[in-house]
């Protein structure tokens, strides 16, 4: 009997389970789906639709190791993301909302597994008595972490994947590696090979910071197994000897000559390292901010209104920030013993921003950024709540209420960005409003109202707003160019001519200001606007805006092969000009010969000088080199074409 009454515990228990799963479920997908109606943006051009690799047509070997390898994010290139993204258009196309739609399923399974480990880690540190509380906490923990606002960017950034597949891998090879320390013997010791094998690298080529996987397993060695079992056992000792001489070894790499490559950015950013690292004390603030008490206005795709810190006193919160942060830490090792979740949750949060939020030359902020750290934080708050309801004081009917009242407020703030993400228009309009002062904020929006038809009437409001948008861009930010191309292009559109102070500007800028990452996407849409025709440039400002570029002493041998690349792509498909074409050709093949896309561009330059004999022997070479699928199909039909004159010219 009592058996039987264990059994319908059990499957009265699966059914309630299930039922709140799949409730939360279709409360998440109700919530985004607005949202999966909007289009791709901001670097989804760049890493997935103008990447040849992405546009997987068959699934042969030859086409996934295209897409394996079509990456240029990261020192990695992130190939499983990369390959998601191009499994996503075998199915579909380039269609948003089947991308967005995966990055949702991916949020989903990652909800899964958060809520696993936060089962596991609950359960560590509490009785098996309170097993009910725990998994009415954990399901809330869950909750939150799947519908809080600062988690949008990975489902609805199609990019962001990267962030979220990373996120999916590294929780599942530290659920395993905490299962298999916790059951021991061979099957222990095979989740653990798993864990590390094959977890580990998918989180990383997904992204690189599932590097931090082994401080995750570390932190959760020396603060929860350690107050559980009471002490370290020898694994743990050996891990965290490893460990420190992992440490160690990585900074003495860092600091040497060899790792110059980790630093260079900084050649291409308006702060230093000194400055970054005394910024992101306030940016970690920041984060924490917009997570506890998330506002609508303070939300954004760019956060380069963030201003920067010169010092410890400018701004003067500099300084309070770096106390707070240490002070944090300080709290962490205080309470490992008697709070062992608290110490975790905050050892996660700094654990998460470790890579992307200290000395590495990256931006100053993004939100998705806090997709995994944010566990720490509700890890802590999961901790409260459980306090409070296993109070004697009836303080758990007070918790139970701040919690929902949490959630409904998460939730909504969450729907109304979903709704503001679910068309482009809708969401640069809103974000212009809330970061008055961010320039790359302020040309989004331009961009999108130039892009409507209204925008080529210059007495229409849209052309209006456009034009000050751009025009706020470029004032908010001296070395910012983006926008003076937008005013550029916005006349041509309307059937003006390009201002001359636009252009001597944007030239200036390009010549004399810092030659950032994203300034070679303005001299790619320079080249690709002018052959399309969209661009009313003559020929001597298209040709000056290239070399006021290649003069920037910024600018590194490689980027200056890829801008004289470029420019003979204009001057041969714009201006018909083979002479100016070739020279230009040359200049980046001179710089880096062993290009083999600008090979070809030389071959087909040469068959269209006449000089077969020559192109022809160049494309016999180039047939051992690795190309996209249309670069191949070009060189297979010079080839044809040249095999077909000889013929004509040696009949036999």
């Amino acid at each position: 009997m009592a058996s039987l009454l264990k059994r319908i515990a059990l499957v009265v228990y699966l059914m309630r389970f299930s039922i709140a799963a799949l409730l939360t479920i279709l409360l998440v997908v109700m919530v985004y789906w607005a949202g999966l109606n909007g289009g791709f943006f901001f670097d989804d051009e760049a890493s997935i639709l103008h990447v040849e690799g992405v546009r997987l047509s068959t699934l042969s070997l030859d086409a996934i190791h295209l897409a394996w390898v079509s990456g240029s994010s990261g020192p990695s290139g992130r190939p499983v993301a990369q390959l998601s993204f191009a499994l996503n258009h075998y199915f579909s196309g380039f269609d948003p909302f089947a991308f967005k739609a995966t990055n949702l399923a991916i949020h989903l399974a990652c909800g899964f597994l958060v809520f696993g480990l936060a089962s596991r880690l609950l359960s560590a540190v509490k009785p098996p008595a309170m097993q009910r509380n725990i998994l009415f906490v954990t399901g809330v923990l869950t909750t939150i972490w799947l519908l809080h606002p600062i988690q949008l960017l990975p489902v609805l950034h199609v990019v962001q994947r990267m962030t979220s597949l990373a996120a999916l891998f590294l929780l599942a090879a530290l659920l395993l590696h905490i299962i298999g320390r916790e059951r021991g013997g061979r099957s222990g010791w095979v989740l653990m090979i798993l864990a590390w094998t094959v977890g580990w690298p998918l989180s990383f080529f997904s992204k690189e910071s599932g590097v931090l996987f082994p401080v995750f397993a570390l932190a959760w060695e020396l603060l929860v197994r350690r107050s559980s079992c009471g002490r370290l056992d020898c694994f743990a000792r050996l891990f965290a000897a490893l460990a420190i001489g992992v440490i160690l070894a990585g900074g003495a790499y860092a600091i040497s000559s060899r790792a110059q490559w980790l630093w260079s950015g900084y050649d291409f950013r308006p702060f230093s390292l000194g400055e970054r690292l005394l910024t992101e004390g306030r940016v970690l603030w920041f984060y924490l901010g917009l997570i506890v008490a998330p506002s609508m206005e303070e939300f954004g795709l760019y956060h380069d209104d963030i201003a920067i810190s010169t010092s410890l006193f400018s701004p003067w919160v500099t300084l309070p920030a770096v106390i707070g942060l240490v002070s944090l830490a300080w709290l962490a090792w205080r309470v490992r013993s008697r709070a062992p979740l608290v110490s975790f949750g905050i050892a996660w949060f700094l654990i998460g921003h470790a890579l992307e939020s200290t000395v590495l030359p990256l931006e100053i902020a993004h939100e998705h950024r806090n997709y995994l750290p944010i566990f720490g934080v509700l890890l802590v708050g999961a901790w409260a709540l459980l306090q409070l309801l296993e109070s004697k004081r009836g303080l758990g009917t007070i918790g139970v209420a701040l919690t929902a009242a949490a959630l409904s407020y998460f939730t909504f703030i969450t729907a109304l960005r979903a709704h503001q993400f679910g068309e482009e228009g809708r969401r640069t309009q809103i974000e212009s409003q809330h970061h008055r002062t961010s320039p790359r904020t302020q040309y989004q929006a331009g961009l999108a109202l130039a892009g409507l038809p209204d925008a080529n009437l210059p007495t229409t409001p849209i052309h209006v707003f456009a034009r000050r948008h751009y025009e706020l861009a470029g004032e908010l930010d001296p070395n910012f160019k983006l926008g003076l191309l937008g005013l550029i292009h916005l006349n041509c559109r309307a059937g003006m001519q390009a201002d001359k102070v636009e252009i001597d500007e944007l030239s200036r800028r390009l010549r004399e200001t810092p030659f950032a990452p994203g300034d070679r996407n303005l001299l790619y849409s320079l080249k690709g606007m002018s052959i399309a025709g969209s661009l009313c440039l003559p020929r001597t400002d298209v040709d000056g805006l290239f070399a006021a570029a290649l003069a920037n002493p910024d600018v590194s041998p490689g980027v200056q092969a890829m801008l004289h690349s470029w420019h003979a792509d204009y001057l041969w498909l714009r201006e018909h000009d083979l002479v100016a074409a070739r020279a230009a050709l040359g200049a980046a093949m001179a710089l880096v010969p062993t290009n083999a896309s600008n090979r070809l561009k030389w071959a087909q330059l040469l068959y269209l000088a006449g000089e077969h004999q020559q192109a022809q022997k160049l494309l016999f070479v180039l047939r051992e080199e690795r190309f996209s699928i249309d670069e191949r199909k070009t060189l297979d039909e010079l080839l044809g074409q040249l095999s077909m004159l000889d013929s004509q010219a040696h009949p036999r």
